[in-house]
């Protein structure tokens, strides 16, 4: 994901900025959020551009710290598996599986697993641009999730998801055809 400090910088520009446009009423909450992909971003970076001692000492402190702050606010996100434009809705637990791929503007509420099934170790999803994930939804197997789809709270999804849809329910089934950018529309 983050190839450069260009990149690193650029991360952390726009997922700040998509905070203080997104909400008028900023609160502590999302200041608590925004240090934390703050951090996020800096582990990433160090990880995959800093190869020198320094660097690689600095990554090992890095890592220490955002473990830490991963138990303390219980989000667990794999560095390289999120691209640009990363939104946690709330503090609360979310637990994101190294493997799995995750598009730009991926939106994620609290209570949230996207992982693969016991007993698969290849079978990890692979989830588009723009996708919105509700409360309590579970992501598993090798499935697609299309880009512009919006996935209602404590959705349980183990098939593929079609491109600009919502899906809701145990098992996820669609319930209309509505995108990301229907509900949120760019201003």
């Amino acid at each position: 994901m983050i190839k450069s400090k260009a990149d690193y910088q650029n991360f952390i520009k726009v997922e700040a900025a998509a905070y203080h446009k997104s909400y008028p009423d900023f609160t502590y909450e999302h200041r608590i959020l925004i240090k934390f992909l703050k951090l996020y971003r800096k582990v990433e970076y160090f990880h995959n551009c800093r190869k020198d001692l320094i660097g690689k000492i600095y990554y090992q402190l890095l890592l220490k710290k955002y473990q830490r702050q991963e138990i303390k606010y219980q989000i667990f996100l794999s560095i390289n598996t999120i691209d640009i434009g990363l939104r946690i809705i709330h503090v609360g637990p979310i637990y994101i599986h190294g493997d799995c791929q995750i598009g730009k503007n991926f939106k994620i509420h609290p209570m949230t697993v996207i992982s693969k099934p016991l007993g698969h170790n290849d079978k990890y999803p692979v989830i588009g641009d723009d996708v919105w994930v509700g409360p309590g939804v579970k992501i598993f197997g090798k499935i697609k999730i299309g880009d512009g789809a919006v996935i209602g709270a404590n959705a349980l999804v183990n098939k593929d998801i079609e491109a600009n849809a919502t899906y809701a329910g145990n098992p996820a089934q669609k319930i209309n055809d509505k995108g990301y950018r229907d509900y949120f529309k760019q201003g």
